[in-house]
């Protein structure tokens, strides 16, 4: 997973403007890559980094005063509340009832407006071969996830009180779905 962030983070931070929040909030964020760089982006905003016990605890050496780290599971927890969320490359592991379970924890600590970017390859609605594809068998086999369509991805926000904004592709095999606490 890390050598794909070298890739992937970048390319988010650069394909979304992340300076009109004070507050980002990264959602089983892992160590800690992508919300690391959207504070360096974002010079005058802070960030929590949720995450499993055991997880923040190998993330621990970039807690820093701008970057809090939060420990607990995000179907038992709650989280704290941020101007956006991100969720990057998490929600493809589950099955669709635990990932509206995951978005409906979101929303529930999510301020009045808030933004939450799900960033996930994304399977294109036509016929044509795409590795998102060959990825969505893969994570059905090995986690009982799937890799989703856009409409999919908008029916699952939907259901968690969240509204499909738009889509911003960017330079990696990644896209950002944008989306608005309903």
């Amino acid at each position: 997973m890390v050598g794909k962030a070298q890739v992937q983070v970048p390319a988010v931070v650069a394909a979304y403007d992340f300076s009109r929040f004070g507050t980002i909030a990264d959602i089983g964020g892992g160590r800690g890559h992508l919300l690391q760089a959207a504070l360096e982006a974002n010079r005058s905003a802070h960030g929590v980094l949720f995450d499993l016990p055991n997880v923040i605890q190998d993330a621990g050496a970039v807690a820093s005063d701008r970057l809090n780290l939060q420990a607990g599971d995000f179907f038992k927890d709650a989280l704290l509340a941020a101007d956006v969320y991100t969720i990057m490359e998490v929600i493809h592991d589950w099955p669709d009832e635990e990932s509206v379970a995951i978005f409906k924890a979101i929303r529930k600590a999510a301020k009045p407006g808030a933004t939450l970017l799900v960033i996930e390859q994304l399977i294109p609605e036509d016929k044509a071969p795409h590795w998102a594809k060959m990825l969505d068998i893969h994570m059905l086999t090995l986690l009982g996830g799937k890799q989703r369509t856009e409409e999919e991805y908008g029916e699952l926000l939907r259901r968690s009180g969240f509204a499909l904004e738009r889509v911003h592709p960017t330079r990696s095999d990644v896209s950002i779905i944008e989306a608005k606490a309903a």
